[in-house]
């Protein structure tokens, strides 16, 4: 911790402030929190004061109101952070008189973390909520306190669960209200985030006596675009609703303070253009630009709901998700905690970042629950050959069936969905070629039918991989989404020769005759017999590559995303040598 600037919180009890906390404390700044007596007693406050003091941080009793209590917590920290609610805003005065008294503090916070109030132009209506924060802001400079004011303009968590629609707390489906013409972009940024790129400026030379802005490419949209990507996941067009600005203006005329300041606040960003109109080179420093490193979360990111996540594909896709910065939650039956193995999974998926939420298939109100909190996509359990198009035998044919079936049930009920046909996992069928055996061969082999179907190999990494990209992704919307890589498209007498070459050794092939196979499936015990009729419709009826794939169907993964670089099945080999 030598070297990081000693960091008082104040308002660490609120949802911003929590996360100000966490941020300070994952950065290895030594924290502290400004915590009332009250606080103690409230069940929500005093749970995040514990979590907060189990992390590491050191609680200090006392207030804003309180000058010696603050006078005697300046004395320990290098900053502050304010982060109080918006009817605190001024007796922020207290505490920039005990700032400037102390003489102590190097960098100062205040409680802003919205449109810039020196930019805003509703000051007329409303009611002192920014002109107050720029009373305080101009007591600081006039003090010579060394500050930085961050903008970061709206929390996602505020207007975009309701695509900004008043009254509502989820995205409309039928009809959709836009506010003014639905050009004019505002900028939405995730707390955790918003927390993240205040905590990296706390030492930063660059943003001293600045105002830090929030406004990254990927969180700056208009109502327009809000809407075009919610009916891209929805896959259903809006009747849209134009409110003019007029007619705005009348309804916060209308109605009552403080229920009209949510109208206020989207008067200024959608119909003033208050978070976007000037230029942030001109005004400030941009947080995205000064710490490129921070990993957040963009409007387009989707909440995904992993069920099997401790599985064998499911673990993978996990970690792809939580890689990308997806808000990952992951359903969990309680019993799979208390697995040794699962359990520790499912522990460091949390650590990781992902929320567990318990409930299994079974349980409608676990699984209710665990839905609304997620976005509106349905990814199946497939990741193998495509199941319309397969001719396998049975027990694999029986399998395929239910597979379809699911499809049909998902198609009928107009839910959206991609399907993955992820073909063959690397890591099951490369490692000893499908031979008995736990490393490929090195005398003999053993090739099913001719050898010539050809087939397709994924490491399961890039399977995952190329799953989370799809969620977004509209080109993938109602389709199937084959992973199909050509250089990966290899038959068995391809993978044979590759593998030939690497060891410097030509094997001795033994050819199965189709007639064989089929006798071994029908004559091997449960179990075997099902892997056995995998490998006949993948090795010799060639199900994962008679057919081309129709763009009125489906679309390949590798073409979608040529920046995805995954691992060919030559480099793949180079580990068995």
């Amino acid at each position: 911790m030598e070297g990081k600037s000693r960091i008082l919180i104040i308002g660490a009890t609120g949802n911003l402030g929590f996360e100000l906390g966490k941020a300070s404390l994952n950065s290895g700044h030594p924290t502290f929190a400004l915590v009332r007596d009250s606080s103690l007693s409230h069940p929500e406050k005093s749970q995040k004061l514990q979590l907060l003091a189990k992390s590491g941080a050191s609680l200090l009793n006392g207030s804003l109101e309180d000058m010696p209590s603050l006078s005697e917590a300046l004395k320990q920290v290098d900053v502050v952070i304010c982060a109080v609610s918006s009817n605190q805003v001024l007796h922020q005065k207290i505490l920039i008189q005990a700032i400037k008294q102390s003489g102590c503090i190097k960098r100062f916070i205040p409680s802003e973390f919205g449109s810039d109030p020196d930019k805003v132009h509703i000051s007329n209506m409303d009611h002192g909520f920014y002109s107050s924060k720029a009373e305080i802001r101009r007591s600081i400079e006039a003090e010579g306190i060394p500050h930085t004011f961050i903008s970061c303009n709206f929390f996602t968590s505020y207007f975009l669960p309701s695509l900004v629609q008043p009254g509502l707390k989820s995205p409309p489906r039928d009809i959709v209200r836009i506010f003014g013409d639905g050009n004019t972009k505002a900028v939405f940024m995730k707390e955790t985030d918003v927390a993240t790129f205040t905590i990296s400026t706390v030492d930063d030379p660059r943003s001293l006596n600045k105002t830090l802005y929030l406004r990254p490419v990927g969180n700056v949209y208009s109502m327009n675009e809000l809407v075009s990507i919610w009916e891209t996941k929805i896959g259903k067009k809006l009747e849209k609703v134009y409110i003019p600005e007029e007619h705005v203006l009348k309804t916060i005329q209308d109605t009552n303070y403080p229920d009209n300041m949510e109208m206020v606040f989207i008067y200024s960003a959608f119909i003033k253009g208050d978070h976007t109109y000037f230029d942030i080179e001109s005004s400030g420093v941009d947080g995205t630009k000064l710490y490129p490193h921070v990993k957040y979360t963009t409007i387009k990111t989707s909440k995904i709901l992993i069920i099997g996540g401790t599985g064998y594909i499911g673990k993978f896709i996990v970690e792809a998700s939580l890689k990308s910065g997806n808000p990952t939650f992951l359903l969990v039956r309680e019993a799979t905690v208390k697995d040794p193995v699962k359990g520790k999974l499912v522990e460091s998926f949390k650590n990781s970042g992902a929320t567990v939420l318990y409930g299994d298939l079974y349980d409608h109100g676990s699984l209710m629950t665990a839905v609304k909190q997620v976005d509106v996509r349905f990814f199946p359990s497939e990741f193998g050959s495509d199941v319309d198009r397969s001719r396998a035998v049975e027990p694999a044919k029986s399998s395929f069936e239910d597979k379809v079936h699911v499809r049909r049930v998902i198609e009928a009920e107009g839910i959206p969905y991609t399907y993955v046909a992820s073909n063959c996992f690397a890591g099951y069928f490369l490692p000893n070629f499908s031979q008995p055996g736990a490393t490929p061969p090195r005398d003999k082999v053993i090739i099913l039918g001719d050898g010539n179907p050809r087939a397709v190999f994924n490491r399961e990494e890039d399977i995952a991989t190329f799953t989370i990209k799809a969620v977004n992704d509209p080109r993938t919307l109602n389709k199937i989404l084959y992973i199909k890589p050509p250089i990966n498209t290899l038959s068995f007498n391809d993978l044979v020769s590759l593998w030939e070459e690497k060891i410097g050794k030509t094997l001795e092939k033994e050819y199965v005759p189709e007639e064989q196979i089929l006798r071994n499936i029908r004559e091997a015990p449960i179990v075997l017999n099902f892997m056995l009729s995998i490998t006949h419709s993948v090795y010799v009826k060639g199900d994962q590559t008679f057919y081309e794939i129709e763009p009125s169907f489906g679309v390949e993964a590798s073409e979608l995303y040529p920046d995805v670089k995954y691992t060919t099945v030559d480099e793949y080999l180079n580990q068995f040598v």
